[in-house]
């Protein structure tokens, strides 16, 4: 289990996406498309993460997703790709998103992943669709959002408990889960009666199962 705890000050900055039909959170947003299209949260650290594994550093420099579900229209659909302004100037810390995205299924398409020893000695995973999607079917992890739904997928960093690789971590537990909620709220207050649903990406490599206690 990796749970995580987070100071709801991390919501204070909705960070723009590096993304190509998807759109941001804000109050316009909000009232256009909230009835039509599904809103996701999440946060990732582009961090580097030190001392990680045996490694001098490990850090997740890019996200992809796709949708999958039967009603996409494959040939054209776009990835939903989120990366930092710059992979060199990042901080320690998990930066927030809130996007809308057309209802459906979506699986993990994509990342990049590094790993250095030295300036010298670097290593970089960069799997795409072909390794990850695979006749249709997600083999590191989905994620589902309905027609007028706000969903909170998870936080997504680096795992250093042994060789390092990109993980899928979760608040922890109903009262945090609430809390988060509320913060949520009171930040964005004409969302202030919006309900937001635990639903973490699912995974069974790069992240453990989890629920929250009912």
């Amino acid at each position: 289990m990796h749970p995580l705890r987070v100071a709801l000050s991390a919501l204070l900055a909705i960070v723009p996406t590096v993304v190509s039909a998807q759109v941001a959170l804000t109050k316009r947003s909000y009232q256009e498309l909230n009835s039509s299209k599904g809103l996701v949260i999440l946060h990732v650290n582009w961090g580097r993460y030190w001392n990680c594994g045996g490694h001098e550093n490990a850090q997740l420099q890019r996200l992809s997703f796709r949708r999958i579900d039967a009603s996409a229209d494959v040939s054209h659909e776009k990835d939903w790709v989120l990366a930092p302004a710059s992979t060199l100037l990042t901080r320690p810390h998990f930066d927030p998103y809130a996007v809308y995205l057309d209802p459906g299924e979506y699986a993990l398409s994509g990342f990049r992943f590094k790993i250095a020893n030295s300036v010298t000695d670097i290593q970089v995973a960069e799997p795409g669709p072909a390794d990850l999607i695979v006749e249709g079917k997600p083999m590191a992890g989905s994620f589902t959002v309905g027609a007028g739904e706000a969903v909170y997928i998870g936080h997504f960093g680096v795992d250093c408990n042994g060789e390092p690789t990109p993980w899928r971590y979760h608040l922890d537990g109903s009262k945090e889960f609430a809390g988060y909620v509320d913060g949520f709220h009171k930040h964005f207050g004409f969302m202030k009666n919006a309900m937001i649903t635990f639903r973490l990406f699912k995974t069974e490599s790069i992240g453990q199962p989890y629920e929250l206690p009912k």
